[in-house]
C-alpha cells in the first residue's frame, strides 16, 4: 500500500510539474535592435498565451556589458493555446554605448542593429501598415525566417513586418549588415544599380546587397504580385 501511495505522489507531482513551464529566465531569441538614442533594446519572444503575466525583457548593467534576460511567468500547459511572436522592449539607465551586449543563456556577444542604419520604406502596397505581432501568416515559414535564428557570431540584423489590416504578417523586409551572398536562383533584377534576385515561389522574395547591406522583401501573400514585391525594394531608401 505504502508503495502504491508513493508512486501515486510520484505520478501526481511529476504530472504537475509538466503541467506548468517554469521560465525565470532565458536568453534571447533572435535579432535585436538598437534605438536611435542607444537606450532603447527590442528583440523577439515567443509566448504562450496561457501565461499568468506578460513577459519581461530585463537588463543587467554593469560599466562593461549589458546582460539581457528574458523573464517569463509560469506557462499552464493544460488548455491548448498556441505561442505568439511578439516584439519585446527594455529601457537602459544609460546609452550602451561600447559596452557590450551578453546573452546569459550561451554567453554569446548580441550584435545589436542600429536603428539609425534601418533603410526607409517609402512605398507600401494599399491596405499595408507596419505591425509589433510578427506571427507570419504562414506557420511553415517561421522556421525559416531570420528574426528566429541567431547563431554565433551573427552579424547586425533586423526585420520589420507589414500586414493588412487585422491579418497576420504576410510581408516582412530584413536588413543583415554586410554582404551576403546572393542566390543564382530565380530572375535577376537591379535594385537602385545593384545586382539582386527575385525568387518566385511560396514565398515571393527579392534579394539583393549594396556591399554594405544585404536586403530582403518576402511575401506569403499570394495576391501581391512580382511587380509590387519588385516596388516594394526599388522604393526602399538606404
Amino acid at each position: 500500500m505504502l508503495a502504491v501511495a508513493v508512486g501515486a505522489a510520484l505520478a501526481i507531482a511529476v504530472t504537475a510539474s509538466i503541467m506548468k513551464d517554469r521560465r525565470h529566465g532565458e536568453g534571447l531569441l533572435g535579432e535585436v535592435l538598437l534605438s536611435g538614442d542607444g537606450r532603447t533594446i527590442t528583440t523577439l519572444n515567443s509566448r504562450a498565451p496561457c501565461q499568468q503575466d506578460p513577459p519581461l525583457l530585463v537588463a543587467s548593467e554593469s560599466r562593461d556589458s549589458v546582460t539581457l534576460v528574458l523573464k517569463e511567468s509560469d506557462i499552464d500547459l493544460r488548455p491548448q493555446c498556441n505561442r505568439i511572436d511578439e516584439q519585446i522592449t527594455t529601457k537602459l539607465q544609460s546609452p550602451l554605448g561600447t559596452r557590450r551586449l551578453v546573452d546569459p543563456g550561451n554567453g554569446w556577444t548580441i550584435a545589436p542593429f542600429d536603428q539609425k542604419r534601418l533603410a526607409n520604406p517609402r512605398y507600401l502596397p494599399p491596405g499595408y501598415s507596419p505591425t509589433t505581432d510578427v506571427q507570419w501568416s504562414d506557420p511553415v515559414q517561421h522556421a525559416q525566417l531570420s528574426p528566429f535564428m541567431r547563431v554565433r557570431n551573427s552579424g547586425p540584423a533586423w526585420t520589420r513586418f507589414y500586414h493588412r489590416a487585422s491579418e497576420q504578417a504576410s510581408l516582412s523586409i530584413t536588413q543583415i549588415a554586410g554582404r551576403l551572398t546572393v542566390s543564382a536562383a530565380g530572375t535577376p533584377e537591379s535594385i537602385h544599380g545593384w545586382a539582386g534576385r527575385l525568387t518566385p515561389d511560396s514565398n515571393n522574395t527579392v534579394t539583393w546587397t549594396n556591399g554594405t547591406y544585404t536586403f530582403i522583401v518576402s511575401t506569403t501573400d499570394q495576391d501581391l504580385h512580382e511587380a509590387e514585391l519588385l516596388r516594394i525594394a526599388k522604393h526602399l531608401t538606404p
